[in-house]
Order: C-alpha cells, then sequence, then structure tokens
C-alpha cells in the first residue's frame, strides 16, 4: 500500500501497518513516508519513518475490554431495574387485592346476620302461607334473592381468602374427573373439552368443593370468549419450582406442585385487562350480564390453599391460566359426607347463644318446630347462667363464635370442664381469620357458617345429637 501510493507520486502519513524487527517480532506500527525530489522534481528518494504503537494499541484493547464489560453491567443493572419495577408492580398489586379483601372480610358478619333472619323467616314465611299461588311467588322471589346477596358474599369471603375451608387429602386427578361432566354441560356442545392428566397421583391438601368452584368458574369464563365455538383443555402435571422460576415470574417457593392448565381458543385479551381479570367486579361483559366475581373467586380460592396463578392471553390468541398448587406426599382421602335425605324432628333440650335478637329469634323457632326445646341467651354469661339452671336437661349447645362478655368458645369451655360429653355446634358471620384465632376451627369442632338455612341447620343438628 505504501509503495503503490509512492507510485502514484503521493504522499502517506500514519498508515497503520505491522513490521517485522531485526529480532524476527512482529509488531503494530504507524509509518509515513515521502518522495524526495531534486530541483529538476525528478525522484531521487525515500523518507520513510515508523512509529512503534504497541502499548497505544495495548491501551485501545483495554478500553474496549473495559466498554464491553461496561455494556454488560449497564444490561445488568437495566435488567435488576425492570425485575425492581415488576417487583413494585407485583405488590402494589397485592396490596390493592388485600386492601379489598379486608373490606369484604369487614362486611361479612352484619351482612350475614341480616340474610340469615331475612332467609330463615322467608322459609318459615313460605311453609306457613301454603299453596297460595301469589304468596307461594312473592315469597320464592324474597328467597331468590336472598341466596344470590347471600352467594354474593361468599364470593366477596373467596375472594379475601376468609373462607372456612374443609381441607382434605385430595388427588388433582380425581377431582378433575369428577367434574368433567359438569363441564360439558357447562361450556356447551359447541366447545370441545379436552382433558390430559398426568399419569402421577397429585395429590394436594385441599377443599373439593373450593376446586371444582375453580375449575367451573374457569370453564364458564372459557365458553364465554368462544361464543362461535371452539376448545377448551385441561392438562396435569407434576412441575417443581426452582429460584430461576420464580425470579423470571416473580412469584412462587421453591418445591414441588401439581400444575392445572386452562386453555382455551377463545377472543384472548390485551394487556390492560389482562391486568385485572382478578379484581372483584370487574366485567368486559355488557351490563346485567356478569357480577364480575367469577375470577376474582378463582383468584382467592388458590390464594387461600396457598397456590399461585397467573394467565397468558393476546387479542384473538385465546388465554391460559395455570394454577400452582403444593403437592403433598400423602395418599388422597376420598371420604364423602353423607348426605340425610329427610328432616327428621328431635326432642332434646339445646342451649342457644347468640347475640342478634332477629338471628336468636329465627333459630329458637325453626328449632322448636321440629320439637326442639330451646333456651336462650344473649350472650356469654347469660348462657352460662341459663346452663347452672338446666345442667341436666340440656343436650347440646348451639353458639355464636362472637359474642358479649364471653365468647362462645370460652362458654364451650367452662361448661365442658363440668360436663365432658357435651356436644356443641359453632356457627359465625365473621370471616376465617377471626374465628381461627378463636381455636374453633383448629379443634375440630362442629361449624355451620352465616347465613344459616334452616335446612342445614336443623340437618346439622339432628347429626351431631345422633353421633
Amino acid at each position: 500500500m505504501v509503495k503503490r501510493a509512492l507510485d502514484d507520486d503521493k504522499n502517506i502519513f500514519n498508515i497503520e501497518t505491522t513490521i517485522v524487527t531485526a529480532t524476527g517480532q512482529t509488531i503494530p506500527a504507524l509509518v509515513s513516508a515521502s518522495l524526495i525530489k531534486d530541483p529538476a522534481g525528478d525522484i531521487f528518494g525515500y523518507l520513510y519513518s515508523f512509529r512503534d504503537i504497541s502499548l497505544l494499541k495495548k491501551v485501545q484493547f483495554d478500553l474496549e475490554i473495559s466498554r464491553a464489560e461496561l455494556t454488560e453491567r449497564n444490561i445488568e443493572l437495566d435488567r435488576a431495574l425492570e425485575e425492581l419495577q415488576l417487583t413494585h408492580i407485583q405488590l402494589l398489586q397485592a396490596q390493592k387485592m388485600e386492601a379489598i379483601g379486608q373490606l369484604a372480610g369487614g362486611i361479612a358478619h352484619d351482612f350475614n346476620n341480616i340474610l340469615t333472619a331475612i332467609i330463615g323467616f322467608g322459609t318459615l314465611l313460605k311453609t306457613a302461607v301454603g299453596k297460595d299461588g301469589i304468596l307461594q311467588s312473592y315469597v320464592t322471589n324474597i328467597l331468590t334473592s336472598a341466596e344470590r346477596a347471600a352467594n354474593l358474599t361468599q364470593a366477596l369471603l373467596a375472594f379475601s381468602r376468609k373462607q372456612i375451608m374443609s381441607p382434605k387429602y385430595m388427588n388433582l386427578n380425581e377431582i378433575i374427573h369428577g367434574v368433567k361432566n359438569i363441564l360439558s354441560r357447562i361450556i356447551g356442545e359447541d366447545i370441545d373439552l379436552s382433558t390430559f392428566l398426568s399419569d402421577m397421583d397429585l395429590v394436594i391438601m385441599a377443599d373439593r368443593g373450593q376446586i371444582e368452584q375453580v375449575l367451573m368458574n374457569l370453564a364458564a369464563n372459557a365458553r364465554d370468549s368462544m361464543p362461535e365455538g371452539g376448545s377448551l383443555t385441561i392438562k396435569t402435571e407434576r412441575v417443581y419450582l426452582d429460584r430461576e422460576f420464580i425470579r423470571q415470574h416473580g412469584f412462587g417457593k421453591q418445591g414441588h406442585y401439581a400444575l392445572l392448565l386452562i386453555e382455551d381458543t377463545g377472543i384472548g385479551m390485551d394487556a390492560e385487562t389482562r391486568d385485572r381479570i382478578f379484581e372483584p367486579f370487574f366485567t368486559t361483559k355488557e351490563i346485567g350480564k356478569g357480577t364480575g366475581l367469577g375470577l376474582s373467586i378463582v383468584y382467592g380460592i388458590v390464594k387461600q390453599h396457598d397456590g399461585y396463578i397467573n394467565v397468558y392471553s393476546e387479542p384473538d390468541r385465546g388465554t391460559i391460566f395455570r394454577i400452582y398448587l403444593p403437592l403433598i406426599k400423602s395418599t388422597a382421602d376420598n371420604e364423602t359426607e353423607a348426605i340425610t335425605p329427610t328432616l327428621a324432628r328431635g326432642t332434646e333440650t339445646i342451649l342457644l347463644a347468640e347475640d342478634n335478637d332477629q338471628v336468636r329469634e329465627l333459630i329458637r323457632e325453626v328449632l322448636a318446630g321440629f320439637g326442639y326445646t330451646v333456651l336462650d341467651a344473649r350472650d356469654g354469661q347469660d348462657a352460662l347462667s341459663v346452663y347452672k339452671e338446666n345442667r341436666d336437661k340440656i343436650q347440646l349447645l348451639i353458639l355464636d363464635v362472637i359474642i358479649p362478655k364471653k365468647n362462645g368458645k370460652e362458654v364451650f369451655d367452662e361448661i365442658k370442664k363440668e360436663k365432658p360429653d357435651i356436644k356443641a355446634l359453632f356457627m359465625s358471620g365473621y370471616d376465617a381469620n377471626v374465628i381461627n384465632k378463636k381455636g374453633v376451627v383448629e379443634e375440630g369442632l362442629e361449624f355451620i357458617s352465616k347465613p344459616i338455612i334452616p335446612d342445614k341447620l336443623l340437618r346439622k343438628v339432628r347429626s351431631i345429637l345422633d353421633e
């Protein structure tokens, strides 16, 4: 290149090249060359200069390495910042959900007492009016609306993860098998239902009814997203959540889980909708065509089972829900509760402690109507006084968990000291957190949630007395 430039009658300056020294070492250098001419303009020589740039090259190489390291570090910082922002968003979402849950749990007690009175007295009125067509119709409408309100309360408690649970060892695959026919009826004939279940037993500690409710709610949601038909696929498998999974997804604890995957080919949803689908009362349906509670119930139930749920969806690309439930090593317990087909009457004496006047009057009327003798009390201290006066007659205690002066559990504990074989039924409209603090659930005592349905109360009472 140097010779070619000189042949073209051109000088060159600082051209980078390599040269071989007298010792045979190849080094990088900058070469400059110019022509030497006589007065007539004829070339009679060349002037060359060489500059060793080995040190400069080393510095450049070190700078490039540093620049690459700096770039990589910046990428790591950007990634850490993204994860921090994601964690912040998830924290805000969790705080919002928790605030809504606390509100739901807070209204449950008073609301359930009101509904107990409405449903209970409505049921008695329905019996009293006989077959009068118009009056029966009025009462039926009242009871239907009250039951919808009761379901709404339970849905809010499910979202807030404060429902009373009855968990047992359950095989997730067996739950799906058991509810498959119901799911087929929910989604309709124009939607194809396929199940691909793990060959392994996926044993979880779960409330069967609540897991079935999760499946039915998701099936109903999928059906609404496929008005022209499509396919719904349910899969299960055993998975392990490791640190990398937790880092990438922003949730979970290390361990083995049963993965329940529900996938549809529906219309999907955009990111804004996807971020809000678990909020209570959020719905994309027309007014009057949805409560917005279906997916919030799913969210609450999964969380109450110490599980995790996430959703992937894009417009016109369908939706995939993934639910992770902790695996249990024990075998599944498939016990089923016996159902009493008819309402049996009784002659026993029952001590009832309830501070709400309407609820106390209702329960007394219901039990007395079926032959029981009811001694009632307004608070815990009153209940103990009534017991002392009638200790030889009383065969069953019906105690509200939270009552003034002494709570229901304290009343039970005092009476049990004197009469160890005394039977008891606890009731409450408070959420699970409050009830659990009193030890009722932990000790396996009999319990019934408000709002109390007369038929359920009578069956429960008879079942306890016949034990």
